[in-house]
């Protein structure tokens, strides 16, 4: 999907972690379906790359509405360290793209965050600041 040119307008950390989502619908009366668990590929303060081997889960698809007007959201609860809690956000498929070995997963899906506390917009930024200086070797 992205062909030499870097679009991104924040620098993303390439960090495996483990997400779990919750699906809510664009409905009058959004249902709320059972978490699914996923893996990132990185992790920006913007957004988070998704790797997935399903667009549709629970029977509602994650790419419905067009792009920047998504039908669905996604409740993303992210386990960034051991020693805090688990960050919260809200989310929204903005791109997907198919991996080239699909054996582990057949997607990746960049989620933009659409609201996030403040208070777990610190815990992030001091997520990627620590994982970036041990990247980089400073201390």
């Amino acid at each position: 999907m992205i062909s030499g040119l870097e679009r991104r307008k924040l620098q993303r950390l390439d960090y495996s972690l483990d997400v779990t989502g919750e699906i809510v619908t664009g409905e009058e009366a959004p249902r709320v379906l059972p978490p699914v668990h996923l893996k990132s590929r990185n992790i920006s303060k913007a957004g988070i790359c998704l790797e997935t081997k399903v667009l549709e889960i629970h029977g509602i698809n994650l790419l419905a509405g067009s792009p920047y007007a998504r039908e669905n959201r996604l409740h993303m609860k992210i386990k960034l360290t051991p020693e805090e809690p688990p960050f919260h956000a809200i989310g929204e498929v903005r791109w997907y793209d198919t991996e080239r070995d699909p054996d582990e997963f057949a997607y990746q899906l960049g989620v933009e965050f659409l609201e996030i506390k403040d208070i777990e917009k610190k815990q992030l930024a001091r997520f990627l600041k620590n994982h970036e200086t041990k990247k980089v070797g400073i201390r």
